[in-house]
């Protein structure tokens, strides 16, 4: 009677074993998708705000380390609007808002 204890408590141990080794890691994906090399992405940085200075009437913005006025390029994106806390760029149709501090949170 110990004998089919036995083989059926080993059959358990082998089938965990084997499960064990064919799942070593839970959180991979089951499939692993080549990437295709003739598919670029374009991936732009988006400007780092870290200054708004008033000179006179007149606000600057400071992008990546570079003082910039109302109309004025950085890079690809042209800017539209200076304000107290914020400065909109324009890249084509497309619309960027940069905020000097982030928005408070209740």
């Amino acid at each position: 009677m110990n004998k089919p204890i036995i083989c059926g408590f080993s059959l358990l141990l082998a089938s965990f074993a084997n499960l064990a080794a064919a799942s070593s890691d839970p959180t991979a994906p089951d499939v692993v998708l080549a990437a295709d090399p003739s598919v670029t992405a374009s991936v732009q940085a988006v400007p780092k705000l870290s200054l708004i200075r008033q000179e006179g009437k007149e606000r600057l913005a400071v992008l990546d380390g570079q003082q910039r006025r109302v109309g004025a390029m950085h890079g690809q994106y042209k800017v539209l609007s200076i304000g107290a806390g914020t400065v909109i760029l324009a890249q084509g149709q497309r619309q960027l808002t940069l905020q000097l501090f982030p928005p408070m949170k209740k």
